[in-house]
């Protein structure tokens, strides 16, 4: 039976050999190539670094030292080859990173920075166009038939209402402006009495800009619409930021051409800033597909993240905290922090198995290694 089984598998991989070789051979398990992360401590505590060719995960809070972790890492790696840092938030400093010693000219560096509207003041100049609740920039509510989905429709539905209503008030204080007994009348000729309205026909044929009593007019009519202005000004509407998960999504996007393209060592996906709810909507074949295109390109892909949201698709989880403070007296040149292993598939079999292995170190950003000359 043994050799009726030898002879059939050698028949099975003879005839698989042009498309899978070794179809039914256990291929040899190779040892990690591993980069170092600059971190003395955590080089120690993984075993020589990070292994090439995966995805790595570091988390933990913001202060925890991720950040720092991540620009040792841009160190060792930029002044070799390129590197690549997403940047979903646009958290990054290129004065911290050029002070760790990245090389910046071999960074490429992508932004995903938030758009922001501008906020309307209390107290909005209004004119022709504004009055009648239009503004320049506003585009049409609704599409006509057959146009596009009813939810696009009333998208700026509520934004438009609100505008309404705001210029319709404006409007009815202007309207009470100079005619205290009509409210809601326009001030016209019809409306005012004979005396003023000789008044207003000598001032326009016989004064100017320089006569006493129209200046005096002048001021009358600041100090009344100063007084009509409420004491309290109008909130402003609060402008919401874009979806975070469509930062989140352009910046997958862009992770996933820069791993394709091949060429960059280290790949930083900073997630820092984005809610773990956000983060763990992503699919497990993105990890997964990061994953294989990180090991064709033999790259590093490094996560910043809050808590771990990549799965089994990583290959070494670093959960980072800051430690206690050091009583000392005098100026803090140093902070402390520790790396604890969460997950570790590569390296000796004693990390495989006992993955909560701890190490602390100092993070010093530049403006502490100045204090402490």
């Amino acid at each position: 039976m043994q050799a009726q089984a030898a002879l059939l598998k050698r028949e099975i991989e003879a005839r698989l050999a042009g498309r899978v070789p070794a179809a039914l051979s256990p291929m040899a398990q190779q040892a990690s190539r591993l980069h170092p992360t600059g971190n003395v401590r955590i080089d120690a505590l993984l075993g020589g670094g990070m292994p090439l060719g995966s995805v790595c995960e570091l988390t933990g809070p913001e202060g925890s030292g991720r950040c720092s972790v991540a620009l040792s890492l841009l160190a060792t790696a930029s002044g070799e080859g390129a590197c690549a840092y997403i940047d979903v938030s646009d958290t990054l400093s290129p004065h911290s990173a050029a002070a760790a010693g990245v090389a910046l000219s071999n960074l490429l560096w992508v932004r995903f920075a938030a758009a922001q509207k501008p906020a309307p003041s209390p107290i909005m100049p209004l004119n022709a166009q504004a009055l009648d609740g239009v503004t320049a920039n506003h585009r049409p509510i609704y599409t006509g038939c057959g146009g596009s989905h009813p939810r696009g429709e009333t998208k700026d539905l509520a934004p438009a209402l609100e505008q309404m209503l705001f210029y319709k008030e404006e409007r009815r204080r202007r309207k009470m402006e100079g005619t205290p007994g009509y409210p809601n009348q326009p001030l016209g000729l019809h409306t005012a009495s004979q005396d003023q309205v000789d008044w207003e026909r000598w001032n326009l044929r016989k004064a100017d800009d320089t006569d006493p009593l129209r200046v005096m007019d002048r001021q009358a009519a600041g100090i009344a619409r100063q007084r009509a202005i409420p004491t309290s000004p109008v909130a402003a509407p609060r402008v919401k930021d874009s979806k975070p998960w469509d930062r989140l999504d352009r910046a997958l996007r862009a992770t996933d051409q820069v791993l394709q393209s091949g060429g960059f060592r280290v790949v930083v996906l900073d997630l820092g800033s984005v809610d773990p709810k956000e983060a763990f909507r992503v699919p497990s074949a993105t990890w997964f597909r990061f994953r294989r295109a990180a090991q064709e390109s033999d790259a590093i892909l490094l996560l910043l993240t809050k808590e771990p949201c990549a799965r089994s698709s990583a290959a070494c989880v670093l959960e980072c905290s800051a430690g206690e403070p050091p009583r000392i007296q005098g100026v803090l040149t140093a902070a402390p922090r520790s790396t604890e292993i969460a997950r570790q598939r590569t390296g000796p079999a004693f990390g495989k198995k006992a993955p909560g292995r701890v190490t602390s170190w100092e993070a010093a950003p530049a403006w502490m290694r100045t204090a402490g000359r």
